[in-house]
C-alpha cells in the first residue's frame, strides 16, 4: 500500500497542482473500497477486509496530514529545481556571453585578480604576525616590564636589573608573577660537530608565567635557579628534533655546552618560545637576592597581570616601587643617575613589545594594497558600466517580451559572480605565489613570520570580497531603468542623457583613481627618497671584499685574558697567513650588526661636577688590525700586538667622542677609562673617521675601542669570548676563503664553530632591511595603482570618442583640423585627472604624516616629491589619452555621416 502511495505522489508530482483536504478525503475513500474490494477477493470477509485496508492506509484524518506533509515535501523540491535548473540554464548562458567578450572577461577577471592577490598576501603576512594572538594562556593578561632612559647619551629602552627583579618581586602588588630571561650564544659539543646555539637563561617562574609545557621530562625548578646549583638544561622542540633526531633518552643525558657538563632535564612543547626569539637551550640565571648589586640592566622581565588589575595599575605600582630605589640601592642608583638618565620603568602590553614597529608598518602596508585594491575596482567597474551600456538593447529585449526585473537582475549578477569568483580563485593563486616572495625579502626582525602561510581566513576573505563585489557589479546596470524598453528599441540602444550620466559616473571613478594613485605615488616617492639619502651615508667602513662570521670560545676552556688573547693572536696570524686574506680581526662590535652595549666612560681632564653622572656610550674590544680590515680611517696610530701583550695603554676613540669632550682640541695623548673615575687611564693614541655603528640612520657614534687586554689596574668587564671576526679579502669574492676559515678554525678548536657568516655588504643591508621591505612594497603598488590609473584613463577616453565619433566627423566636416581634435581629447582626459590631482595632494597631506616613523632626512609633504608625482601622473595621463585622441583625429567625416 506504501508503495502504492508513493507512486501515486510520483504521480502528482508529474501533474503538479495542490488538494484540499476535501479532495484528499475523497481520495482516502476511493482508496479504501479499492482495498476491501481487492481484500474480499482475494477471500477474506467483508469486516476483516475493512480492518486490513484500515490498519494499511489508517484513519482518514492520519491519512490527510500525511498526504498534505508529503503535498509540501513536493513542493518544495519542485521549487528547488526549478531554482536549480534557472541557475544552471543562467549559468550556461552567462558563460556563453563572457566567451563571446574575451576582452572584457580577461581584463576584469585580471584586474580585479591582481588587486585581490596583493591583498590576500599582505593580509596573510598581517594575520599571522599582527592579528593572531600571542601563543600563550591569556596573551592579554602578559605585560613587558623594562627601563627607560631619555638621558645619558643612551635614550631608548633598557632591560631591568636584578636589583629592580628582586624589589619588585617582593613588593609590587599587580602582578601573579615574575619571569626574567637574557639571551647568549653557547657551543653546544659532545655528539658531532660542535654548533653554535642560542641559550636562554632564565627563572623557574618565567615557564608558569608563560604556562610553558613539555613533552618529556620537566619543567626548571626553583632550587636549580639558586647559586651554586648542578648545571641543567632544557631544549627546545626544535632543536631536540634537528640535533638528537627527536631521541627521548637525551633527557637524562649529560651534554657539552661551552665545554661543561649539563644535564638535560627536559624538552619544551613545538613553538614555545620567548617573546623576543626561539632559543636553543633553556638554563637557569642564578641571581642572588643578596647581591652584589651593579647597575647594569641585562633582564628581560614578562609577568601576568592579577585579576582586576590592568597595564595602568601595574604602571603605577612598579613606579612607585622605583622611586625608592635611590633609597634601596644608594650606591647603584644614586639620585644623580636617575636624575640625568631620566631613569623610569615602563610597563607595556607584551604584544606591543612583541610586535614592537613591525605592527605600523604591516598596517600602512595593508592599507596601500587596500588602495590597489580599490583602484582595481573602480577600473573594473568602468568596464561593467561600458558593457551594461553594450547589453542595453539585450536588456530591452528582454524586458520587452515579458522578462521581470528580478529575471534580469539574476542575470547580471550570474555574470558578475562568475568573473569576480574566478579573479578571487586566480587572486588566490597570485597570494601564495607572492607570499613566498615576501617572506624571503622581509626582515628578520619581523615576530612569527615561520608562522606566515596561506590558511582558509585568507580564502575566505578574498572569495567573500569577490562575492560581495560580484553583487556589487550585477546591480550596476539595473540603476537604469527598463520602464522605456520601447524607446530604447527605437533609439537602438542609445541615450544622450544615459550617455551623459554614464559619463559622470565613470569621470567620477577615474578621478577617485588618480586621487588613489596619486597618495600611493606620493608615500612610495618619500620612501624612495628617504632610502636613497639612506644609501648615501656615507659609514665609514670600506666593506668590499669583507667576510664576517660569528665565534662563541667554551666558558668551560677560556675562562681567563690570556687564554682569550692567545687563541685570538694565534686564529688571526694564522688567518692572515693565508694568500687569500689580507687581514683579519675580531671585535665584540660588528658595525651595523646590531650588536653592542654602552657603559659609562671618564674622561680625566673632565672630571664631573658633583651630582653629574658619567655619559653611557659605545664601547667595544678590538684586536689589532681591527681597522685595517673594517676599512676605518685612523688619525694617529692604532695598537698592535705589542701594545695588546704588554698591556700598554694605547686606546683609539671615535671622531664623535673626540669632539665631545675636547671639541676642535686634539684628542691624541688625552685619558678615557670605564668602570670608575679612578687612575689609571687610558692614553688615546688614535682618532677614527665618523663611523655608523648603530645604523645609517643614526649620528656618528661615541665609541671607545679598547684593546683584548685590559691595562693593569683597569677592568675591562670579562674576557671577550663572544666576538666577530672580521675578514678583508684580497679578491672580490670573499666567500671562496669560508672553507680554509673553517679548516683554520678547526685546527685550533674542534669546539668552537663559525656562525652566521656573511658578506659586509649583506651587514650593510641587512641593517636597512625594514626601510627596503616597505619601500619596495610601496613602490610596487604605486606602480600598480599607476599601471591601473593609466589603464582606466585609456579606457574612459576611449569610450567617450567611441560616443562621440558622430561630433567629432560633423567638427572635421566643419573645417576643424584634426590637432584641435586630438587636442579637445586630451583637454577632456587632463580635466579629470586635474580633479584627481587636487584630491590626491589634499589625501595625501593628510595620509603621508604616517609614515613619519619610516622616513630619513625627508618630510612627509616634501614639495619636491609632491610635484614630481603629480607631474608624472598629468604625463602618465597625457600618453594614455594620445592614443584614443589621435584615433579620434583620423575620423572621416564621409564614414560617420554614412553610418548616422
Amino acid at each position: 500500500m506504501r508503495k502504492g502511495r508513493d507512486r501515486y505522489a510520483g504521480l502528482r508530482w508529474r501533474m503538479g497542482g495542490h488538494r484540499g483536504d476535501e479532495q484528499i478525503r475523497a481520495e482516502f475513500e476511493h482508496h479504501l473500497a479499492a482495498r476491501i474490494q481487492e481484500y474480499v477477493a482475494s477471500g477474506m470477509t467483508p469486516e476483516a477486509a475493512k480492518q486490513e485496508a484500515m490498519r494499511r492506509l489508517g484513519d482518514v484524518e492520519r491519512y490527510v496530514r500525511e498526504t498534505r506533509a508529503i503535498d509540501s515535501t513536493l513542493a518544495h523540491e519542485l521549487r528547488r529545481r526549478e531554482v536549480l535548473g534557472a541557475a544552471r540554464r543562467e549559468v550556461r548562458q552567462s558563460v556563453r556571453g563572457l566567451v563571446r567578450s574575451p576582452l572584457f572577461t580577461i581584463a576584469a577577471a585580471v584586474t580585479l585578480a591582481l588587486g585581490l592577490g596583493a591583498t590576500g598576501a599582505v593580509y596573510t603576512l598581517l594575520d599571522a604576525v599582527v592579528l593572531q594572538p600571542l601563543p600563550y594562556a591569556a596573551p592579554d593578561r602578559l605585560v613587558y616590564v623594562a627601563s627607560r632612559v631619555t638621558g645619558g647619551g643612551t635614550a631608548g629602552q633598557w632591560g631591568v636589573s636584578p636589583a629592580g627583579y628582586f624589589y619588585y618581586r617582593d613588593h609590587q602588588r599587580t602582578l601573579t608573577g615574575l619571569g626574567v630571561f637574557s639571551q647568549w650564544p653557547v657551543n653546544v659539543s659532545g655528539e658531532g660537530e660542535a654548533e653554535r646555539a642560542w641559550a636562554a637563561l632564565v627563572n623557574a617562574e618565567l615557564f608558569t608565567v608563560l604556562n610553558a609545557r613539555v613533552v618529556a621530562g620537566r619543567l626548571l625548578r626553583t632550587e636549580e635557579t639558586l647559586p651554586g646549583s648542578a648545571s641543567v638544561a632544557m631544549l627546545s622542540h626544535a632543536f631536540w628534533m634537528r640535533r638528537y633526531g627527536g631521541e627521548a633518552s637525551v633527557v637524562g643525558r649529560t651534554i657539552q655546552v661551552d665545554a661543561a657538563p649539563v644535564e638535560v632535564i627536559g624538552v619544551l612543547e613545538p613553538g614555545f618560545a620567548l617573546p623576543q626569539g626561539t632559543p636553543d637551550l633553556w638554563m637557569a640565571r642564578r641571581l642572588n637576592p643578596a647581591g652584589p648589586f651593579f647597575n647594569e640592566h641585562s633582564l628581560g622581565m614578562v609577568a601576568r597581570l592579577r585579576e582586576g588589575e590592568t597595564v595602568e595599575s601595574a604602571q603605577r605600582d612598579l613606579a612607585q616601587l622605583t622611586a625608592r630605589f635611590t633609597e634601596v640601592y644608594p650606591q647603584v642608583y644614586p639620585e644623580s643617575f636617575i636624575r640625568e638618565y631620566g631613569f623610569a620603568v615602563e610597563v607595556v602590553p607584551l604584544r606591543g613589545q612583541v610586535l614592537g614597529s613591525s605592527e605600523r608598518t604591516l598596517w600602512i602596508l595593508f592599507a596601500a594594497v587596500g588602495l590597489v585594491l580599490v583602484i582595481a575596482c573602480a577600473n573594473v567597474a568602468n568596464l561593467v558600466l561600458v558593457r551594461a551600456e553594450v547589453k542595453r538593447r539585450e536588456g530591452a529585449i528582454r524586458s520587452a517580451i515579458g522578462a521581470a526585473r528580478s529575471h534580469l537582475a539574476w542575470h547580471y549578477i550570474t555574470e558578475s559572480l562568475l568573473v569576480t569568483t574566478a579573479a578571487a580563485l586566480l587572486g588566490l593563486g597570485l597570494a601564495a605565489g607572492a607570499l613566498g616572495v615576501l617572506r624571503q625579502l622581509a626582515p628578520a626582525g619581523i615576530p612569527r613570520l615561520a608562522d606566515v602561510g596561506l590558511g582558509w581566513n585568507t580564502a575566505l576573505l578574498l572569495l567573500s570580497i569577490g562575492l560581495a563585489l560580484g553583487t556589487l557589479f550585477g546591480v550596476f546596470p539595473l540603476l537604469r531603468s527598463t520602464r522605456h524598453s520601447a524607446l530604447v528599441l527605437r533609439e537602438g540602444g542609445r541615450s544622450a542623457s544615459a550617455s551623459r550620466r554614464q559619463g559622470v559616473v565613470r569621470g567620477a571613478l577615474v578621478t577617485a583613481q588618480v586621487a588613489l594613485a596619486l597618495t600611493l605615488l606620493t608615500g612610495a616617492g618619500l620612501m624612495l627618497r628617504s632610502f636613497a639619502r639612506l644609501q648615501a651615508v656615507e659609514p665609514g667602513i670600506s666593506s668590499e671584499g669583507v667576510l664576517t662570521g660569528e665565534l662563541t670560545l667554551p666558558w668551560g676552556r677560556y675562562r681567563s685574558w690570556e687564554q682569550t688573547n692567545t687563541f685570538y693572536r694565534d686564529l688571526l696570524e694564522r688567518l692572515e697567513a693565508l694568500p687569500g686574506i689580507a687581514r683579519a680581526a675580531v671585535s665584540t662590535v660588528l658595525p651595523l650588526g646590531g650588536s653592542g652595549f654602552c657603559s659609562v666612560v671618564f674622561v680625566e681632564d673632565r672630571p664631573l661636577e658633583p651630582g653629574q653622572e658619567p655619559a653611557c656610550l659605545l664601547v667595544s674590544l678590538v684586536s689589532p688590525g681591527f681597522f685595517d680590515a673594517m676599512g676605518i680611517a685612523v688619525q694617529g696610530r692604532a695598537p698592535t700586538w705589542n701594545d695588546n701583550d704588554s698591556r700598554s695603554d694605547a686606546v683609539v676613540v671615535s671622531r664623535a667622542l673626540a669632539q665631545r669632550f675636547w671639541g676642535a682640541e686634539s684628542a691624541i695623548g688625552r685619558g678615557v677609562r670605564s668602570n670608575g673615575p679612578e687612575p689609571p687611564f687610558y692614553r688615546v693614541s688614535g682618532v677614527t673617521a665618523d663611523v655608523h655603528v648603530r645604523g645609517l640612520d643614526q649620528p656618528p657614534t661615541e665609541a671607545v675601542y679598547y684593546p683584548l687586554m685590559p691595562m693593569p689596574g683597569t677592568s675591562l668587564w670579562s674576557p671577550p669570548r663572544n666576538t666577530s671576526l672580521i675578514v678583508r679579502a684580497r679578491t672580490s669574492r670573499p666567500l671562496a676563503l669560508l672553507p680554509d676559515i673553517r679548516r683554520v678554525l678547526h685546527e685550533l678548536d674542534v669546539d668552537v664553530p663559525l656562525a652566521n657568516v656573511q658578506t659586509f655588504e649583506e651587514v650593510v643591508a641587512g641593517s636597512m632591511a625594514r626601510r627596503s621591505f616597505a619601500t619596495m612594497l610601496l613602490a610596487l603598488a604605486a606602480a600598480m595603482a599607476l599601471a591601473l590609473s593609466a589603464v582606466g584613463i585609456y579606457g574612459v577616453i576611449s569610450y567617450v570618442v567611441g560616443q562621440r565619433r558622430a561630433e567629432m566627423g560633423i567638427r572635421l566636416a566643419l573645417g576643424a583640423r584634426s590637432a584641435e581634435v586630438a587636442l579637445m581629447v586630451v583637454t577632456q582626459a587632463l580635466r579629470l585627472v586635474a580633479f584627481g590631482i587636487v584630491t590626491g595632494l589634499i589625501f595625501s597631506l593628510a595620509s603621508t604624516r604616517t609614515l613619519q616613523s619610516l622616513l630619513f632626512e625627508i618630510s612627509p609633504t616634501d614639495p619636491l616629491t609632491l610635484v614630481a608625482v603629480g607631474s608624472l601622473i598629468v604625463l602618465l595621463a597625457a600618453l594614455a589619452a594620445w592614443m584614443p585622441a589621435r584615433k579620434a583625429a583620423r575620423v572621416n567625416p564621409v564614414d560617420v555621416m554614412r553610418a548616422e
